[in-house]
């Protein structure tokens, strides 16, 4: 369940910052097709991929980590 709601979070921060898919591939220096799979499982971003997304959106990294609400 921790993923849908980290899903949620970062898509709801991808909407709020007008972030595309294509441009977070960019901001990240990820394929576009690892960003997709890594947003559809954001159980599988590494910690430093965690924190260059919290950073790009504007997402605390402790609560992302730990959101399990």
């Amino acid at each position: 369940m921790m993923n849908e709601k980290r899903k949620e979070v970062i898509s709801y921060a991808m909407f709020k910052n007008k972030i595309s898919k294509l441009q977070l591939s960019t901001l990240m220096s990820l394929s576009y097709p690892t960003m997709l799979s890594k947003l559809s499982n954001p159980g599988t971003l590494k910690i430093n991929e965690a924190d260059k997304l919290c950073s790009i959106l504007n997402i605390e990294l402790t609560e992302f980590l730990t959101n399990n609400k």
